[in-house]
């Protein structure tokens, strides 16, 4: 496990950010549900949805058997950097530093 990843302790894991299409009606739909934001000017639409292997200090309890997307996941990467902004903004900077 990386350092940013013993600090951060699982932002990435907290909720689903999916990207979402430009049509008025999709960005309303997960506006009720979540909260929409951009990337690069891309929408995506991010759902509370605590990941169920996560555990109370930050570690993944099936790391070994975990899904391909969390295989695919790049610590550092825009996704993750996101997550980090939106779950952790008061320790971002510092988890951001350790990249």
């Amino acid at each position: 496990m990386s350092e940013a990843c013993k600090l951060c302790k699982g932002a990435c894991c907290e909720s689903v950010m999916l990207p979402i299409d430009r049509n008025p009606i999709t960005a309303e739909f997960y506006r009720a549900r979540g909260e929409v934001f951009y990337i690069h000017g891309q929408p995506y639409a991010e759902v509370a949805s605590r990941c169920p292997s996560l555990s109370s200090t930050g570690k993944c309890k099936c790391y070994t058997s975990r899904p391909v997307a969390c295989i695919r996941f790049v610590v550092g990467s825009t996704m993750c950097q996101a997550a980090v902004e939106r779950r952790r903004p008061d320790q971002a900077e510092a988890i951001k530093a350790l990249y």
